[in-house]
This record gives C-alpha cells, structure tokens and sequence, in this order.
C-alpha cells in the first residue's frame, strides 16, 4: 500500500503540473488513508478549491482545522501547495460572498499570530500590520505592502478611514504618488521605502495596517464595498493631454485593451491573436494599454486587433488619464482595472489575490 507520505507528495507533484484530477485522487486516498492527517484534508481542499467545488472544500478546511490546524498556522503554512495565494478557506468563503464567515476565519488567524506588527520576518506581502484594534480617534498609518493594482483597488477605503480616524498617512509606492497626492482622506503621503520600514511612530502615527486589511477592519459585506466612481482623479493637465492624443479616434468608441498580467499569475493573460476576433467589432478604435515584456514581444510580431492608438507612458498618472478617457477597458490586470474609471470596465480581477473572475465596473 502507498503510504500516506508517499500520496501527498504524489498529489504535490501532480498539482505542481497542473494535473488537478490526479492530485485529487492522491488526496483523498490519502485521507482515507489516515483521517487524523490534517495536511491531507487540506491539499484536498485545496485542490477541490481549484475546481471550485467551494462547499466540498470548506468541509475539508474544517476537517484539517479539527485535526489541529485551528491553533497551529505554521502546520497551515507547511501544508499549502503555493498554487493559492492564502488560505483557500478564506477565499472560499468570499467566492460565496459570504464575507462575515471570511472574517472570522481572519480574526482567527489574527488571534493565532499575536499583533503580528511589522517587525515580523516574512516577506511584506505576507506580514499581517493591522492588530485588531479600532481606528476611532487615532492617527493611523495605512501602508502598501502589495503589488501596485493592490494599492489601487484598496485605496478606496481611506474616505472612509479619514471619517474615523483622527488623521490618515499613507506609505504607497513612488509609482503611484502623483495618482493618490490629491486623493480625498490622505492627510500625509510618503512613498514606501525598498530598504526600511520605519515605526508606524516615525509617520507621528499610533495606529497601523495595510491597504489590503481595511475591508476586514470595516467588516465590509456586499452591501458595503465603497462603489463611489471614481475615486481616483488623474490631474488636469494629464488629463487635457489624454483628451488631446485620442482626439481623432472621437468619431469611434474608444476601447483599451491590456491583455498580459504580471508573470506570478500566467493564466491571468492572453495572446494578442486570442484578441484577434476583435478586429471584427465595427465603430470602434482600439488603444494599447500593455506596457513591459508583453508589449514588447507584440512590437516585435504585430498581431491581434489593429490599435488606433498605444500608451506611450510608464507613468501610473498618464495611464489612468488615458483610461478615464475612453468608453470602456478590457483588462486582465487590477491595477489598469482600478487606475481610473471609463465608461465600463469588462475584466479579469482578483480580489486580494484570489483567483480571476469575470467583473464588470460600470459608471453611474
């Protein structure tokens, strides 16, 4: 009989390779096996996760939790394949959009690290800030420890921060300072360091977390998701050059594609020929919103739709002034989805690192 080691490393191997059906089979033998493994009950979770079998996966997250997970976050950390960017539970429980099971999961885990404050040696991305305890009254430092369209999407929560605490500073990312300077509820804006995080007392702040736990602090339910369009403003002057560039595509609807995603999530992007049948739609001017390698390789090898026009900038500001003038965006990435409001937006996002889903942002 394969031993209950041996499956596991099996079903590793096959998610690794994409071979989603065979990890399974490896998992469940694998709890057959043993039902005091809590590491199975969790790759198998994981695993049914990954096919969205949502219900199948939360019992299978309770199990592992049973068998000693619930007091042990490092046995958690071990078990995870790294196909998730988190705890597959969590992310189960949003996908319902059952939110309020989602934060007790999180109070949880809150619980189990302690106040997990900066000081901690996981890498920024992964470090819980936020301690759990109210905002009211309290000069708070909201810092940005992940990726840029994280920033973006989550930064529509400091309004709302403003209204509770006794004043606001945001740690955001150089890229993104010239976007989020003018943004209502910012009382002091710093760009976040590569080499250091200084004490949330440095910012003269009592209070700290990140951008990406504010929905937690807020207890956000559907209901409550701020849905104010938009909240980011590029300035005017970024905005008159925008207008004046794609000018003679006014006869047309204006539509910008961004079609390639950052390289940890590959599945996320497309190919410009996968684009291709968009060439058909008639009325309408394609815009280039792809920058980096992606961009690149299609400078190189034109193909896919035709583009009336291409962004010509790196910089974030000029990016979303060209976004904010267009009818509508068909992005694979948050932060072009959040940079700026069109008309629409059609897309693939994930929220906070889940796996992609098909939205829509719409203007009022």
């Amino acid at each position: 009989m394969t031993s209950h080691d041996d499956l596991i490393a099996r079903g590793r191997a096959y998610l690794g390779h994409g071979q989603i059906d065979d990890a399974l089979a490896c998992f469940e033998a694998a709890v057959t096996q043993c039902r005091e493994a809590a590491d199975a009950y969790y790759l198998l979770g994981e695993t049914l996760f990954l096919q969205r079998r949502l219900d199948a996966a939360l019992r299978c997250h309770a199990a592992a939790l049973r068998q000693g997970m619930d007091c042990d976050i490092a046995a958690r950390g071990r078990a995870m394949s790294g196909l998730i960017p988190g705890d597959f539970g969590w992310m189960s429980h949003m996908l319902r959009g059952d939110f309020e099971s989602a934060w007790r999961l999180a109070d949880q885990d809150r619980a189990l690290r302690g106040s997990g404050g900066s000081a901690t040696p996981l890498p920024r991305h992964m470090r819980p800030v936020w301690d759990g305890t109210p905002f009211d009254g309290r000069h708070v430092l909201v810092r940005c420890y992940h990726g840029l369209g994280d920033t973006l999407h989550f930064i529509r929560y400091v309004p709302l921060l403003a209204k509770r605490a006794a004043s606001v500073c945001v740690e955001a990312q150089p890229p993104l300072l010239d976007l989020l300077r003018d943004m209502p509820g910012i009382a002091r804006l710093y760009a976040l360091q590569d080499s250091s995080d200084p004490e949330c007392s440095e910012f003269g702040c009592d209070a700290e977390t990140d951008v990406t736990e504010l929905p937690h602090a807020f207890r956000t339910t559907i209901e409550t998701i701020p849905n104010s369009v938009s909240y980011l403003r590029p300035n005017a002057a970024a905005m008159v050059a925008a207008r004046h560039r794609l000018a003679p595509l006014n006869r047309h609807r204006k539509i910008g594609l961004c079609w390639a995603a950052g390289g940890w999530k590959p599945e996320r992007s497309l190919t410009p020929r996968e684009l291709a049948p968009l060439a058909d739609v008639s009325g309408v001017a394609f815009v280039s919103l792809q920058r980096g390698p992606a961009y690149e390789s299609w400078r190189v090898a034109p193909e896919g739709p035709p583009f009336a026009a291409e962004l010509m900038s790196d910089s974030v500001e000029a990016t979303a002034a060209v976004i904010a003038s267009l009818d509508l965006v068909i992005p694979v990435d948050t932060m072009v989805a959040s940079s700026a409001s069109p008309r629409a937006v059609i897309g693939r996002a994930s929220c906070n690192g889940s796996p992609p889903r098909s939205q829509l942002w719409a203007k009022g």
